[in-house]
């Protein structure tokens, strides 16, 4: 089963130096204690790539790692010492058990916010060392389980180190590798979305706690890899191999090598090792702890994005001006002819039934939400037709965004329902929202800023894609064909914009207007049959706010019905074939744009004489 590793040069480069440094370590390293080295720097690489994809890209923080680490080496420990089990074998099923650990102890815990899992993670090591304690029968208690052999695999013993080297080493280049894949791939960019924005994720359908979950198994995998490593090469498993200092080490690892870099999870496992081997050369073992801590804020000091960052900074500095990141996000974005003119063709018609055009596409019954004594929306109901330009306006603090946000997942109601193409999303959250191809816009603006601009895109595509993560790992055939259909969707969609030129431009390198614009593109390419704008002109200049104005005419044109809070009246007024007003929470008049205007109650409450 091929990896499909077609990187592009850097990564190509890096790949080589890899298994170039791993073939020629031995022959550089050869004495007992290199290759032990070599040995304990691969095991604990295998699992910081892990860490790498859960903290770096999940943004999830677990303080205790080792934990799995611990299944894994008392998983071989046990089963190879005392029931005759391969090695090999031992490691995929204790592997497998970490994995089963981790999704039952993520599956509930990952749905909450700030540092549960850290504490979760913690709890459950010191769980396990208290267990390893008391279970000597199974354990040999604090004493640790002896005699554990050499690994072997399908009988073959590895018992020269520098075979067992190979091997391990082996393992690293295969995580590096499911590393990059996930990297490149639309879980990866899922993963960065969520570390980005959880509101602007949750708007192009991707389930946050899914992949958090994900990560937090596949690192658990990993990282009883690692243990499953180290055992047969200590020999022996004992509670405190894997103790609390393993874990911070791993973090350090990870940190000083590059929170955001596959690569850096490897360059950190060695710059890890490498201290910890100096000062116990030095004499200095108890300094561990505090060389650790000094080094990550060196690093964090030096390297915001770790060793591994520095050294991509390097090589775009070295390869020449024209081609470095800084010089390509520097280069000036110039607006497309088809942002002011209907050029580029609408992107027509979103998948799935739709109602008719004059039909009502979303109701909203009754909707009430009140946050402690404040009620923001009491009792609205309103109806947006389908094909339509709706507006939904009033003065500031009229509970209009409040609406947005029960309308598409983001707030639970209190009261009322909402119906989308008769269907009840009312109780939905915003990622089973959107899989109903309902998109949105915010008025604040929610861009993935570690992304570039078409990869901003791709992300509103993640709908459009269906790997898995398993096939993603070992990057099947129809992943890569996936992969061009999803990006040649997304060019689309910046074409249809006007920032076809944009595509390889950080977002915060854009100007604020192309920023507006990008949000839309990314909106659009979730492919919605509802699309609701938040303030879409907020901060547009009049030229910009012309060219917002026939893009919105395109969208319906193409078959995308509009939802639209705005303050610009004359915008609103020249777009709307349906507007909804609001004032303190509740709605006030509702009907076509020239019967609202000349309302009294309208006027009186947000328009003025």
């Amino acid at each position: 089963m091929a990896l499909g590793l077609a990187y592009r040069q850097p990564r190509t480069l890096a790949f080589a130096v890899l298994v170039a440094s791993v073939v020629l370590y031995p022959l550089l390293f050869g004495s007992s204690y290199g290759i032990g080295a070599g040995i304990t720097v691969g095991a604990m690489a295998v699992s910081t790539v892990g860490f790498v994809l859960l903290i770096g890209y999940a943004h999830q923080l677990a303080l205790g790692q080792a934990a799995f680490c611990m299944i894994g080496g008392y998983g071989n420990a046990v089963l190879v010492t005392k029931y005759g089990w391969d090695p090999l074998l031992a490691m995929i099923v204790s592997m497998i058990a970490a994995m089963a650990l981790a999704y039952l102890i993520g599956k509930p815990i990952l749905k909450l916010r700030g540092f549960v899992l850290a504490m979760a993670s913690l709890a459950l090591q010191l769980v396990l060392v208290f267990v390893s304690l008391e279970a000597v029968s199974v354990t040999e208690g604090a004493m640790g389980v002896s005699g554990v052999p050499k690994f072997a695999v399908l009988g073959w013993p590895l018992a020269d180190d520098r075979v067992y080297f190979y091997f391990v080493w082996l393992l690293v280049i295969l995580a590096v590798a499911i590393g990059l894949n996930v990297d490149r791939s639309r879980i990866g960019r899922a993963l960065k979305a969520i570390a980005s924005s959880e509101a602007a994720a949750g708007s192009v359908g991707i389930d946050i706690t899914k992949y958090k979950v994900q990560m937090f198994v596949l690192s658990a995998g990993m990282a009883s890899v690692t243990g499953s490593l180290l055992v047969h090469y200590l020999r022996i498993m004992e509670p405190h191999v894997f103790g609390f200092q393993f874990s911070l080490n791993i973090i350090t690892a990870v940190i000083a090598g590059g929170l955001t870099s596959i690569w850096g999870g490897v360059l950190g496992a060695g710059i890890i090792i490498a201290l910890r081997e100096a000062l116990r050369v030095l004499a200095l073992p108890l300094l561990e702890g505090v060389v650790m801590g000094a080094l990550t804020v060196l690093v964090l000091i030096l390297f915001p994005r770790g060793v591994a960052g520095g050294i991509a900074g390097l090589y775009a500095r070295l390869v020449g001006p024209e081609r470095s990141p800084e010089a390509a996000a520097a280069r000036a974005v110039r607006p497309q002819p088809s942002a002011a003119g209907a050029d580029v063709a609408p992107l027509g018609p979103r998948p799935g039934p739709s109602a008719a055009p004059g039909g009502t596409l979303l109701s909203v019954d009754g909707a009430r939400r009140a946050f402690g004594n404040l009620i923001a929306v009491n009792n609205v109901s309103f109806a947006v037709p389908a094909g339509s330009i709706t507006a939904l306006i009033g003065p500031n603090g009229a509970g209009k965004t409040t609406m947005f946000n029960l309308i598409s997942g983001y707030q639970p109601l209190d009261a009322g329902e909402v119906v989308f193409e008769g269907r009840r999303i009312g109780t939905l959250l915003p990622h089973a929202i959107a899989r109903q191809r309902v998109g949105r816009t915010f008025q604040n603006l929610q861009l993935f800023d570690n992304m570039t601009a078409i990869e901003n895109v791709m992300c509103g595509r993640y709908l459009a894609g269906s790997a898995g993560l398993a096939e993603i790992a070992v990057r099947l055939p129809h992943v890569s064909r996936e992969e061009q259909a999803i990006r040649a969707a997304a060019e689309r969609s910046l074409a249809f914009v006007g920032l076809a030129d944009a595509a390889d431009r950080p977002p915060t390198t854009l100007p604020f207007g192309h920023q507006r614009l990008l949000e839309i593109a990314r909106a659009l390419a979730v492919e919605p049959r509802l699309l609701l704008m938040d303030e879409p002109a907020s901060g547009l200049n009049d030229t910009e706010t012309e060219r917002l104005a026939d893009l919105i005419l395109r969208i319906r044109a193409g078959g995308t019905t509009v939802l639209l809070v705005e303050h610009d009246i004359r915008l609103v007024m020249g777009l709307a074939d349906h507007v909804v007003v609001m004032n303190y929470g509740e709605k006030i008049a509702e009907g076509p744009a020239d019967v609202v205007r000349a309302d009294p109650q309208v006027v009186a409450a947000y328009l003025g004489a």
